[in-house]
């Protein structure tokens, strides 16, 4: 049995929404028992994901320099995050999406390239490099 696709975007659409929601209520850097990073845990090293979680809170509540402080990469990634999103609330409400844009390979591998550099230079314990750690 083939899920309706309104149904299915209206569900991923809620299912954000209510992450967001409990997002911008909680902060994550004051939540008692809430699961850190298990890549920083073990090796005392920063992933490319540290600090998204209080990076998105400190957007919510309009503080965008704290949230780009807090994962620059995320922030500059967001936009591309949002045409999807704004496409399936689109396609839940209207029954049609946006366009779909579909990136060359070569994208691909900058991006992959740039997660990857971000990655390295985030741990750096020299200046400038030390303003990319949460």
């Amino acid at each position: 049995m083939r899920a309706h696709p309104r149904r299915s975007a209206a569900l991923k659409v809620f299912a954000v929404l209510a992450v967001a929601g409990f997002l911008y209520v909680h902060d994550p850097s004051r939540l008692p028992g809430w699961v850190h990073c298990p890549f920083h845990a073990l090796t005392g090293l920063f992933c490319p994901g540290c600090g998204t979680l209080r990076a998105l809170h400190a957007l919510m509540h309009g503080q965008v320099v704290r949230a780009f402080g807090l994962n620059a990469l995320t922030m500059t990634l967001l936009p591309f995050v949002a045409y999807p999103f704004l496409s399936t609330v689109l396609l839940a409400l209207r029954g049609r999406g946006l366009r779909r844009v579909l990136l060359p390979d070569a994208c691909v591998w900058l991006l992959v390239a740039a997660i990857l550099v971000f990655w390295v230079l985030r741990n750096l314990p020299v200046h400038p490099f030390t303003v990319l750690a949460p």
